[in-house]
């Protein structure tokens, strides 16, 4: 088990060195590098509407469910 671990660990670095040397000053792959920082303001923006959607239903089936109580 040990050594299983031990030779895939080997294979995902090297896998990951090959690809960095690959990419390494491919166009595309810069392009995207430089457009992260906007994407990630785009996902973040993304995640808390999301987030404050699931509140939102959250708040209406509680109210529901209190008024369903109260009357």
């Amino acid at each position: 088990m040990k050594k299983n671990v031990q030779r895939g660990a080997v294979v995902t670095v090297a896998l990951a060195v090959s690809g960095a040397a690959f990419a390494a000053g491919d166009p595309g792959v810069e392009a995207i590098t430089a457009l992260s920082a906007q994407a990630t303001t785009y996902i973040t923006a993304a995640f808390a509407v999301a987030v404050l959607v699931a509140g939102g239903f959250w708040g209406i089936k509680m109210m529901k469910k209190v008024f369903s109580k109260a009357g």
